[in-house]
C-alpha cells in the first residue's frame, strides 16, 4: 500500500529479493543473469492450467476529466465545480456528474476510485506509464504493455484466437496507440490484433453505426468483408510479404499477420467478430454509435476466449483532451479541421457503452471470469482555463473496475475540496497493474527478458490492490 506522499518509482529490487536471488544463483552455480533469464525464459510454462479468466480495458484516450466524469465538486467555486449538475448515486453523499446518470445507477455493480495519482501530465509519457507499469523519457515506448505481457506470460483463452486485442479508431500520426500500447522488446509476435474503424462522421450523437463488422478492419486495411474471398485474402498476403521484404519486418508478416489472416478466416474466430449474431436489444442497449459496437465487440471476444482487448475510445487518441471547451471542444489542440469534442458529445455515448458493458458482464454471469477497466493517462485540471478547457492532470484521477470476481461496491479514497490530490488512500499505476495480472494467474512479480537478454520485472514495483481481493 502507498503511503500518502508521492510514491517513489525508483526501479531498486528489494534487499530481500535480491540475497534470495543471489543465495540461489551462488548454490547452483549460475549468474544473476543466467538466473533471471530461465526465471523469464520458464516462468509462463510452469503454470499449467490457467485460470479462465479476461480483462477488458476501456481506454479513454486523452485524459478524462474527473469532475465531468466520476468525482464532481458542487461546493467548490465555478471556475473549479465546471458547468455541470452533479447528480446522486445509490450510495448517499457520492455523486456523479449529470451526463454519467446511466452509470451512475450500476455503481453497485463497480468499484470507483477516486485517487489514482502520478506525476507525469504528457500524452505519451503517462500513457507509457499507465500501459506498462514503467515512466520514461523517451519518446519511443521502451516497455512491454500490459497486453503484451498478457500474450507472453498467459496466451490466449482458447487456441486459434489472439491473446491480446486492440480496437480503435483512426490514430493520430504524432501517437499511435498500437505503438505505446506494443510489445516493446517482447517483439512483434505478442503484438495487439489490432482492428479499427474509419470514421464515418464526426459526430457521435448523430451517427448511425453500420453493421460492424462492415467497418471494421486489419491495421493493414484488409476488410474483414474480403476474408470470404480466398483469392483476395492471398493477394494481400502477397503484397504485405513484398512490404515485409521492403521494410526488413519479415518476421512480423511470418509469425504475425500470417496468423491473424487465418485467424479471421477461420469460421468460428469469425463468428466472434459478427456483431449481427447479437439481438437487436442488446446492440441498442450498448448503444448505435461506435463506441457502443466497439465494447460489444469486446465482450464478445473474451467470452470467445481472446484474453485481453483495449477499445480505445478516439477519433485521434484524445477524445478526451477538452484544453478549450469542456462543453463542446470543437477543434484539434493543433486548429486543424477535426473532431468536436467535449462532454456534451462524448459523454452520452460513454455514459451508454459503459452503463451497458458493466449491466452486460454481470446479467451474462461474467463477472468472475472479465475484469473491466476504465481509465486514461490522466485527469484535468482543477481550475478552468481562460479557453473554458481543462489541462492535464496527472497528480488525480478517477477510475472504475468492475468484475473479476473483485470486491465492488465501494468508493476507494478520497479527493481534497479543490479536486486537485487524494487526500486518503493515494493509488499508484503498478497498482492498478498488479491488479490485474492478478486476476490473469499471471506472477507481476517474476521477469521477462528485453532485446539484449537484461531481467526486466514485469512490474518495478506495486501491489494488487487489497481493497478489492
Amino acid at each position: 500500500m502507498l503511503s500518502e506522499s508521492t510514491p517513489d518509482h525508483t526501479h531498486r529490487y528489494s534487499r530481500r529479493r535480491f540475497m534470495n536471488c543471489s543465495l540461489l544463483a551462488g548454490g547452483l552455480g549460475l549468474s544473476m543473469a543466467d538466473l533471471f533469464r530461465l526465471r523469464a525464459e520458464t516462468s509462463g510454462r510452469l503454470q499449467q492450467s490457467p485460470p479462465d479468466t479476461a480483462v477488458i480495458q476501456l481506454w479513454l484516450g486523452g485524459g478524462p476529466s474527473q469532475f465531468e466524469t466520476f468525482d464532481p465538486k458542487p461546493e467548490a467555486p465555478v471556475e473549479i465545480r465546471g458547468p455541470y449538475k452533479p447528480i446522486p448515486t445509490p450510495y448517499p453523499g457520492v455523486h456523479f456528474s449529470e451526463h454519467m446518470a446511466k452509470t451512475a445507477k450500476v455503481i453497485e455493480k463497480t468499484a470507483l476510485i477516486r485517487t489514482v495519482t502520478h506525476p507525469e501530465n504528457g500524452h505519451f509519457l503517462a500513457t507509457h506509464w499507465l500501459s506498462t507499469g514503467y515512466p520514461t523519457t523517451l519518446e519511443v515506448p521502451t516497455n512491454p504493455s500490459s497486453g503484451a505481457i498478457v500474450s507472453r506470460f498467459r496466451g490466449p483463452n482458447r487456441p486459434g484466437l489472439p491473446a491480446y486485442a486492440l480496437i480503435s479508431e483512426e490514430q493520430r500520426k504524432n501517437f499511435n496507440i498500437g505503438a505505446v500500447m506494443g510489445p516493446s522488446y517482447l517483439g512483434a509476435s505478442h503484438a495487439p490484433f489490432t482492428l479499427k474503424q474509419n470514421p464515418l462522421s464526426y459526430g457521435y450523437e448523430f451517427e448511425r453505426t453500420r453493421q460492424a463488422t462492415a467497418t471494421l478492419e486489419l491495421a493493414n486495411d484488409v476488410t474483414l468483408e474480403r476474408f470470404g474471398d480466398r483469392r483476395t485474402l492471398l493477394a494481400d498476403m502477397d503484397h504485405l510479404a513484398r512490404d515485409a521484404d521492403r521494410s526488413a519486418r519479415m518476421e512480423r508478416m511470418d509469425n504475425f499477420q500470417r496468423a491473424a489472416m487465418d485467424l479471421l478466416a477461420s469460421g468460428e474466430a469469425r463468428r466472434a467478430f459478427d456483431l449481427s449474431l447479437e439481438p437487436e436489444s442488446t446492440r441498442s442497449m450498448y448503444g448505435s454509435h461506435r463506441w457502443g459496437q466497439m465494447a460489444l465487440l469486446a465482450r464478445r471476444l473474451v467470452e470467445a476466449g481472446v484474453t485481453f482487448v483495449t477499445v480505445n475510445t478516439g477519433p485521434d487518441s484524445l477524445c478526451w483532451d477538452w484544453h478549450r471547451n469542456i462543453v463542446n471542444d470543437r477543434r484539434p489542440a493543433d486548429g486543424s479541421k477535426g473532431p468536436s469534442r467535449g462532454m456534451d458529445i462524448s459523454g452520452p455515448p460513454l455514459d451508454q457503452m459503459l452503463s451497458a458493458l458493466i449491466t452486460d458482464i454481470h446479467q451474462r454471469g461474467l463477472d468472475r471470469k472479465v475484469l473491466l477497466l476504465v481509465w486514461g493517462e490522466f485527469g484535468r485540471t482543477p481550475r478552468i482555463n481562460e479557453r473554458g478547457g481543462r489541462d492535464h492532470w496527472g497528480p488525480l484521477m478517477s477510475i472504475l473496475l468492475t468484475g473479476g470476481g473483485l470486491r465492488v461496491g465501494q468508493v476507494i479514497g478520497k479527493s481534497n475540496q479543490k479536486g486537485e490530490e487524494p487526500v486518503s488512500r493515494p493509488v499508484g499505476p503498478t497498482e492498478v497493474l498488479a491488479t490485474v495480472y492478478r486476476h490473469l494467474g499471471i506472477d507481476w512479480r517474476q521477469y521477462a527478458v528485453d532485446q539484449i537478454g537484461r531481467p526486466v520485472p514485469i512490474l518495478p514495483d506495486g501491489e494488487p490492490i487489497a481493497e478489492l481481493i
